[in-house]
């Protein structure tokens, strides 16, 4: 007599339910390979989203809400602090504002800094408009993979003298100096340096 089971109005024997679960077992191994994760440029979690690059290339916007310069070797937050939080931030308030990136580990890292101005300055492309602040102000101009209508005036980690600070107007890509207590319309981007190597190899070493 066959051993097997009746199910469905059929009869299924012991060789027909070995295929049955070598077939069930291909599938979930095919499925696990498609939905199974996969690092990144920088060893931070990958998007479900896939990257997408910036019209000329150079830019590499991860869909984790870091952009990384192909240039530069250093990786943005694609949106600037006014953005991110909806308030205006003083100088001493943006440093509270990236440290708390690093306490909350975004985007997987904790190395998350101020910017210095000449770093400010790379991201700054006269050729290129990516919105106005606030949707209604001053154009500025930085690649459009960047977060759109946020602040064109943005807070570097460098001072000048013991009450003022150092940013760039992302309009004109001049250097400004303000009062460190200054809030109006100023922002920062936090930033960091990619370690990764073969990130650095492919497109930094050469």
């Amino acid at each position: 007599m066959t051993r097997g089971f009746r199910f469905g109005g059929g009869f299924y024997s012991m060789r027909d339910m070995q295929w049955i679960t070598q077939g069930a077992g291909w599938v979930l191994l095919v499925l696990w390979m498609l939905l199974a994760p996969s690092g990144s440029t920088d060893g931070h979690a990958a998007s479900d989203s896939p990257e997408a690059r910036s019209q000329d290339r150079r830019f590499i916007d991860h869909g984790d809400g870091t952009v990384s310069d192909t240039e530069t070797g250093l990786m943005w937050l694609k949106k600037d602090s006014y953005l991110d939080t909806g308030r205006w931030l003083d100088w001493r308030q943006s440093f509270d504002y990236v440290q708390k990136l690093n306490d909350d580990t975004f985007a997987g890292h904790i190395d998350w800094r101020m910017p210095t101005v000449d770093e400010l300055k790379t991201l700054y492309e006269a050729d290129k408009t990516n919105s106005a602040q606030v949707g209604r102000e001053m154009i500025i101009h930085i690649d459009p993979i960047f977060a759109r209508e946020g602040c064109g005036s943005l807070w570097s980690s460098e001072t000048n003298g013991h009450f003022n600070s150092f940013g760039l107007i992302f309009n004109t890509g001049t250097r400004f100096s303000a009062n460190k207590n200054s809030r109006g319309r100023k922002a920062t981007r936090a930033v960091r340096i990619i370690h990764n190597p073969e990130f650095r190899k492919k497109y930094l070493d050469q």
